[in-house]
């Protein structure tokens, strides 16, 4: 019996963060182009002086089950010696799972050609993923449900920037750390839950004022398939930010971000669920607040500051 009740108590516990959200381990946000830092090591050497962003994700109904994140990014870069680096900490809710990634990053800027650079960064962290103590079960003053652990994770990345381009590739993370529906612990390396980024945008002329930034991002796993999201930007007088975004078969979304300051961008994406698999899931919002204090203008560029160049010509899982 009493091993009946512990199995009855993962399950129980299981089912809830499942069928609130599924393969909820993913790491998956709407506007990837404020995110680059986050889903690529590399990208938090690409810009000197004091880079930053300040994000969170839900679902736009309140909900105690759907998942949340919530994000802080840092990084800089030493131009003298071509040398940068940063901090990334992800916190993600979903169900009775907590889960935090805290990330170091180093990166490498090599000169290709003027105004052309191509960046290398890796990263080294820790996972860490827990169960909320009102989940947690006890029966005869004995704990029959709560686990938590944590273990080391590491990330690649390349990011290329040229004037008027950017193409970037990355493995965030090579491992993977779960608790699965029979609160069993799962870590692995280069499992199914594996995930990559491959993404690319050109910035053209459109107008006097106003330019226009077509991209892509394509994320693959093993669990998920390949999900690409294709999506454009208007971007009028280096001041305000308009895109609409396309996920294939899954999801659409829309965007605007708008300058405060001279380093100080605010940000919303609204995404809403265009799938077959549950079309109740039907909307989920980011804000995010970009930041830039000191450095010098973005290298490879002549027409934008190194907020537009990089944060602005460019969070996890919600389907």
């Amino acid at each position: 019996m009493k091993k009946m009740r512990i199995l009855f108590a993962g399950l129980l516990v299981g089912m809830t963060a499942l069928n609130g959200f599924a393969q909820t381990n993913l790491m998956r946000f709407t506007d990837y182009n404020m995110v680059q830092p986050v889903i690529n090591p590399a990208r938090m050497g690409t810009a000197s002086g004091v880079n930053g962003l300040l994000l969170y994700r839900t679902r736009f109904e309140n909900s105690d089950v759907w998942p949340s994140t919530g994000v802080l990014n840092l990084h800089t870069l030493i131009e003298e010696k071509n040398l940068g680096g940063g901090l990334n900490l992800v916190f993600d809710k979903y169900g009775p799972y907590q889960k935090l990634h805290a990330y170091v990053a180093g990166t490498y800027r090599l000169q290709v050609n003027e105004g052309r650079y191509l960046f290398f960064g890796i990263q080294a962290g820790v996972n860490y993923v827990g169960i909320e103590p009102e989940y947690v079960l006890h029966h005869e003053e004995e704990t029959i449900f709560s686990d938590n652990y944590s273990q080391p994770n590491f990330g690649f990345g390349m990011h290329y920037q040229a004037e008027n381009y950017f193409i970037g590739l990355s493995i965030p993370e090579f491992r993977y750390n779960t608790i699965n529906e029979e609160g069993i612990k799962v870590s692995s390396t280069m499992s199914d839950m594996l995930k990559m980024f491959l993404y690319g945008g050109y910035r053209f002329r459109l107008a006097e004022n106003t330019d226009l930034e077509p991209y892509s991002y394509l994320s693959y796993s093993g669990e998920e398939g390949t999900d690409i999201d294709l999506g454009a930007r208007l971007i009028h007088k280096n001041n305000f930010i308009i895109g609409a975004q396309y996920r294939t078969e899954q999801a659409f979304a829309a965007m605007v971000r708008v300058r405060l300051t001279e380093g100080l961008w605010l940000g919303y994406a609204f995404e809403g669920n265009n799938s077959d698999i549950d079309n109740s899931f039907n909307s989920v919002q980011e804000i995010g607040l970009t930041f830039h204090f000191g450095g010098r203008k973005a290298q490879g560029s002549s027409r934008a500051s190194e907020q537009e160049q990089y944060d602005d010509i460019n969070s996890i899982r919600y389907f």
